[in-house]
């Protein structure tokens, strides 16, 4: 090779080198932005489906249906939108709402729980420990005798024609 040749080389080689170092300076941050955001919404998906999931758990065997649980369940679609089975076996619960309680929507209510549990790596929880929970006997006690004292106003309210009030004196006066 001849000198000017030799030159030649050099000078594509640093346009080459030129043109990938200003191509890496300007798609290396590119890149990295689009990774956090890629990673982020996958992290935030996650922590959302974790988060409903324990509320499901935490709720699985309430004495009553609370507002947070119920509008957890409502979401399940959206979150869960990517897993087929859960999909599936949430609405198969669903319609089996609209039946009396029985064995069958409680064993889709578990399974429909541990398939949550394996969608987040879950994956060393059986249906016997989904099936175990622990009601306080005071809260049963509290929830019966709420039950009963609101039989007992009702009573009172549908049977009587009209209360008669009058003033009290304050204990001071005679």
């Amino acid at each position: 090779m001849t000198p000017e040749q030799i030159s030649e080389t050099q000078l594509q080689l640093s346009n080459l080198q030129l043109w990938v170092t200003g191509t890496a300076i300007f798609l290396g941050p590119l890149f990295g932005v689009l990774f956090t955001f890629w990673f982020q919404s996958r992290k935030d998906k996650i922590e959302a489906k974790r988060h409903l999931f324990f509320i499901l758990m935490g709720n699985r065997k309430e004495l009553t249906v609370s507002h947070e649980l119920a509008n957890s369940v409502n979401t399940i679609d959206v979150i869960f939108s990517d897993n087929k089975k859960v999909k599936y076996l949430w609405h198969k619960y669903y319609a089996l709402l609209a039946q009396p309680p029985g064995e069958e929507r409680v064993h889709t209510w578990l399974e429909l729980l541990e398939e949550m549990s394996r969608d987040l790596n879950y994956s060393n929880i059986s249906q016997i420990d989904l099936d175990k929970f622990y009601v306080p006997q005071g809260h049963v006690d509290d929830l019966e005798f709420q039950r009963k004292s609101a039989e007992q106003w009702l009573r009172v309210l549908e049977n009587t024609e009209r209360f008669l009030v009058s003033p009290r004196n304050p204990p001071n006066e005679k």
